[in-house]
């Protein structure tokens, strides 16, 4: 037999409907009580009964109610969750057999004793819901149980469980919340516990370091570390290159639960990838020796960046600029200065040097970023005038600051000037208010608050000596004038090289500020961050391969970034990319990469062992080839299953308790089987339909309502 039942909104205005009925049925009655014309008394009641009914149907459906149907019963079907994760490969108990035995152990047992009430399928999951319950070795590096659960719920009616039992030590560290797929499921999720507290145990929980490092500057490497040891207890940890110690350190437990760090401080001498390796010292007993390290990977770059300042003389903004960029150590800063009696070397000190030849192609070399102060590169020499633009268009960064007069005019001289294409430049000056764009993202924010970043910009200094510009094809202007004036920030491209060129002088005045007395020292981060963005190296060759991560957890999936260009630097789309991925150990695979945007192209590998990768990529377009490219990668032996040892016997309680379902042991898995009712086994599915969005309840009113008018008017009743 079918059954219904209606239920309203729990904050249904009941008082409300319930003066609203009687006045409903008031209103009925009173609307045919009338003795002329007459109507006889059947037509009476139906007219009365019809309109009120309608009013009621109306009235009601304020209520929001809702119609539940239970769907006839097609056998109680039951589903066994058995965790196939890592974390099941640890011991149930000091000594004991793996956890993954006893779960399967209990799930034979369970499903053997509800196969006589209910039809029993066992299932595994791991980072998914796995097809069947046999050991999976993909996927394993993860617990995902609430998008197990979520999974089950997706399946067709016909498929989906009314009852499910979930075996595992209740570890979940990726996926979505298991308690709300649990009641997203609507039916009962008992929960079984396998394993025990194993005791004492050391981890590694994170290790994290900059962007990126340089060789022979300190690299700071923050080790994070988890210890169920009494608050106190010294716990060694010291950074590894393979086998060779790069540094050590001491954390001291901060109790259970708690996390401590340590900052270690590397030193690279040599450029590449270094991948390198936290280890906490070996604790007598461990629980879990497989979480005891982790790795880091970190591209290293070669030595410091070597900035060329170019200028036609002193004044603040070069002073300003200067101290800026000498406060950032990763940077080398060499300035050369035009006096009358020709040049000099301006020393880190600010004192001037001895008298210095005019800067040439030779003082290019090794240099990242030019600065061009208040001079073209042709009023140098013609030869540094060429060396300076062949310097740019293969992808040194170059930053303009015009200066006063002949300000942006003074830049067409030259080779250079004909690649800047100043063009439409005014004469006329002005002073203007600087206003950052929407194009300026992070690489102008004075704060990481963006409400003080825009206060900042807006109490910013005026720029002096201001010309009117028309910025060209491909620019992106940085800085605007708050008056809807000229552009005061240029970004733009000379063949692979990055170019900011400043429209206007006296920038030093942004950092002054009576309200803010931290605004020298953004103003300086400011321009340090400007000259770190041009000196980024940009795609020097057709093809570049690059991973998403240099370094993912084990079982994670990577991704291989490529991007394709012709020699005017222009995205290629069309490519076929093939290549291999190889480790040190004889493992390799084959790559596919998969088309995107305009020259962008994704190749995707899973279950990679742990290790150091090597990628070769060859690009093919029209039978030709195109571009050849290296790169490399890591994956690191830890995974997010050997971060937690103990098993989480709350998490599963929290399922069971939030979907009506039972918690139990393993050791008494077999006995509560057999003794649940099979009425708190499962949950009869049902079908619920909003009766307030109901099409057919609409057509019902219809019909009422045109019934009553079709018989009024046939009566001749108004």
């Amino acid at each position: 037999m079918t059954d219904f039942t209606l239920h309203f909104a729990p904050r249904a205005p009941w008082v409300l409907l319930a003066f609203g009925t009687l006045a409903a049925v008031a209103l009925s009655w009173w609307a045919y009580r009338f003795a002329m014309p007459p109507v006889p008394p059947l037509w009476r009641r139906a007219l009365t009964v019809a309109r009120a009914l309608v009013l009621l149907a109306l009235l009601w459906l304020l209520g929001q109610p809702v119609l539940e149907r239970a769907l006839p019963a097609s056998g109680r079907r039951v589903t066994v969750l058995v965790d196939r994760s890592a974390s099941m490969d640890l011991p149930e108990r000091r000594g004991g057999a793996p956890r993954a035995e006893t779960a399967s152990r209990v799930a034979r047992d369970v499903a053997s004793a509800l196969r006589a009430r209910a039809q029993v399928r066992e299932a595994g999951f791991a980072a998914a819901l796995l097809g069947d319950s046999a050991k999976s070795g993909e996927g394993r590096d993860a617990s995902a149980l609430g998008d197990a659960l979520a999974a089950l719920a997706a399946l067709p009616v016909e498929r989906r469980p009314d009852g499910v039992v979930v075996v595992s030590d209740g570890v979940v560290n990726a996926g979505a919340d298991p308690v709300a797929a649990a009641r997203t499921l609507g039916v009962p999720v008992h929960t079984v516990l396998v394993g025990e507290p194993l005791g004492a145990d050391r981890a590694i929980a994170s290790v994290e370091t900059g962007a990126s490092a340089r060789v022979g500057e300190p690299t700071p490497v923050v080790v994070r570390v988890m210890t169920s040891e009494p608050r106190g207890a010294a716990v060694p940890v010291r950074l590894m290159d393979g086998e060779r110690e790069l540094a050590h350190g001491t954390v001291t437990a901060p109790g259970a639960g708690a996390e401590a760090s340590v900052t270690l401080r590397v030193t690279p001498s040599r450029p590449g990838l270094a991948v390198w390796t936290a280890r906490v010292g070996a604790l007598d007993g461990d629980a879990a020796p497989l979480n005891d390290a982790r790795q880091v990977a970190v591209p290293v770059l070669p030595g410091k960046l070597g900035v060329l300042v170019v200028s036609a003389g002193l004044q603040w903004d070069l002073a300003f600029l200067r101290r800026a960029l000498l406060g950032d150590t990763t940077l080398t800063i060499s300035t050369r200065v035009r006096e009358r009696s020709g040049w000099r070397e301006i020393r880190a000190s600010g004192a001037g040097g001895a008298g210095s030849a005019a800067p040439s192609a030779a003082d290019l070399r090794g240099i990242a970023v030019v600065v061009l102060d208040g001079l073209a590169a042709s009023d140098v020499s013609p030869a540094f005038d060429a060396a300076l633009a062949g310097f740019v268009r293969d992808g040194g960064g170059l930053l303009v600051l015009p200066g006063a007069s002949p300000g942006l005019l003074g830049l067409e001289r030259g080779k250079l000037g004909a690649s800047l294409h100043v063009d439409g430049v005014d004469a006329a000056v002005s002073e203007e208010r600087p206003k950052p764009s929407a194009a300026a993202g992070e690489l102008l924010a004075w704060d990481d608050d963006p409400a003080r970043s825009a206060q900042a910009w807006r109490a910013a200094g005026p720029l002096a000596h201001v010309q009117r510009i028309q910025p060209g094809e491909g620019d992106r202007v940085l800085l605007e004038s708050q008056e809807d004036g000229p552009p005061l920030l240029l970004s733009r491209r000379i063949g692979r090289g990055p170019v900011l060129m400043l429209n206007g002088a006296g920038f030093w005045r942004w950092s002054l500020s009576a309200n803010d007395d931290q605004a020298a020292e953004r103003a300086k981060r400011l321009w340090r961050r400007v000259v770190r963005w041009l000196s980024e190296p940009v795609q020097g060759e057709p093809l570049r391969v690059q991973p998403e991560r240099w370094l993912s957890a084990g079982g994670e999936r990577v991704r291989l970034l490529a991007t394709l260009q012709n020699d005017a630097f222009e995205p290629v789309a069309g490519a076929t990319l093939t290549g291999s991925a190889s480790d040190g150990a004889g493992h390799s695979r084959e790559l596919a990469f998969t088309p995107g945007e305009a020259g962008a192209y994704t190749a995707t590998l899973e279950g990679l062992p742990a290790g150091t990768w090597q990628v070769n990529v060859r690009a093919e377009r029209s039978g030709r080839e195109a571009g050849r490219a290296r790169s490399e990668f890591a994956v690191d032996r830890w995974s997010l299953e050997a971060l937690r040892a103990e098993p989480d016997s709350a998490t599963l309680a929290a399922v069971a308790a939030g979907s009506g379902g039972a918690v139990t042991l393993a050791a008494d898995a077999k006995r509560w089987a057999g003794a649940i009712e099979t009425r708190t086994l499962t949950r009869r599915r049902t079908a619920s339909t909003r009766l307030w969005e109901s099409p057919w309840l609409f057509a019902a009113i219809v019909t009422l309502l045109s019934a009553e008018w079709i018989a009024r008017r046939r009566r001749g009743l108004a």
